[in-house]
């Protein structure tokens, strides 16, 4: 079959196609061109013509069969882009937005599992593009965090600054407040002496000693303030033989009766809780309370015993003492280290008390222990002692 034949063919499959074997065969004819079926068809396939339908052939050449696309798991589609293999994962992950034409979410999991993957060139064109983008993202963010850093240091740096410089002017405000507050406080003592020393020269210049009916001294260096202290003064007066001293200070607290007995020394307290509120309940240990509910001073036999020990040290004198808790109502008290009893009946309960008691204090005694007290002197010694 000469090679002449195929213009022939060509011309007439472009005016008519697609045409059958034995069409093309009669319209060759036409042209002079005498083939027969089997040259005909060795023209055909010899010429790249193309064959569509059973029998039907056509002008446009055979196209070359496209390469298989190229298979890759993570790994190595990894290496191919040119990235990690987490890397990876989020380049696909942005495609899905910028090419969602592409199943990028079935191609990601079909990686995770391990799989072979056939990745065609547009595919991988795109994802190398996909890589460009996120590599040029990331040194943006990059760049961007470092400017940030830098800034955050700078504004850390500036607001130590400010910091040391206003530390620096509290602590010297603070300085200067301690020394005008230590002024102050050297200035309240001394004031606060020089008032004590005039109100004791001036307590001094008015106290005086005064008689009693039942034959003893009573000096009151402050004046009653309440109902019950105004019912012990006049319980106390009661006493025979006796040197009774009320609202005493001694070492930086106030005694409210100091009584110098010849059978001893009394150290009375009195609670101002009137008889109608109920009966005072005095534990050996624990709070005080009238009727279940807790007194306002909780703890009276630990006042009235703490204010022995002080006049202990203060007189510095080997003499019985008796601590006594006076209260106006009705008391149930526990323990024999303190006498309990009323305010209007303390002068017969310390009477009773101090007269079983085998030690004696003598007029000596009694002179020195007032003296201690810094009281003014008796009017005459003291009799009974």
């Amino acid at each position: 079959m000469p090679e002449s034949s195929k213009p022939a063919v060509a011309e007439i499959l472009r005016l008519r196609a697609p045409l059958s074997l034995q069409v093309l065969r009669a319209a060759l004819k036409g042209k002079r061109v005498l083939l027969t079926e089997e040259e005909l068809l060795a023209v055909l396939t010899s010429g790249g013509f193309v064959e569509g339908p059973p029998g039907q052939w056509s002008l446009a050449p055979a196209a070359a069969p496209a390469p298989a696309p190229a298979r890759f798991n993570q790994t190595t589609l990894a290496a191919r882009a040119g990235v990690e293999g987490d890397v990876l994962l989020k380049v696909l992950d942005a495609l899905v937005t910028d090419h969602p034409e592409v199943n990028w979410g079935a191609l990601r999991d079909r990686l995770e599992s391990g799989a072979d993957v056939a990745v065609s060139d547009r595919t991988l064109g795109l994802l190398e593009e996909g890589v460009r983008r996120f590599e040029v993202a990331r040194l943006r963010a990059e760049k961007q965090a470092a400017e940030e850093r830098a800034r955050e240091a700078e504004r850390r740096r500036e607001l130590q600054q400010l910091a040391e410089s206003e530390v620096a002017m509290l602590r010297a405000e603070l300085d200067d407040e301690r020394r005008r507050a230590h002024d102050a406080a050297l200035e309240r003592d001394r004031l606060r002496q020089e008032a004590e020393k005039l109100v004791a020269l001036k307590e001094q210049e008015t106290a005086s000693w005064v008689a009693t009916a039942a034959g003893g001294w009573m000096l009151d260096l402050g004046a009653p303030e309440t109902f019950g202290e105004e019912k012990l003064r006049q319980a106390l007066g009661q006493l025979e033989s006796a040197l009774v001293v009320l609202n005493v200070p001694v070492s930086g607290r106030e005694i409210e009766a100091v009584v110098v007995h010849p059978g001893g020394i009394a150290v009375v307290e009195q609670y101002d809780i009137p008889s109608t509120a109920g009966v005072v309940s005095v534990p050996a240990d624990g709070a005080a309370e009238v009727d279940g509910r807790a007194l306002e001073v909780s703890d009276p036999r630990g006042e009235v015993l703490g204010a022995v020990r002080v006049l202990q040290k203060a007189a510095s004198l080997d003499l019985a003492y008796l601590p006594v808790v006076a209260f106006q109502g009705p008391a149930d008290a526990e323990g024999e280290d303190v006498l309990v009893c009323l305010t209007a009946e303390v002068d017969l309960a310390v009477d009773d008390m101090l007269h079983s008691q085998s030690s004696r204090v003598s007029a000596d005694d009694a002179v020195a222990l007032l003296a201690k007290l810094g009281v003014p002197e008796l009017p005459q010694p003291p009799s009974g002692f």
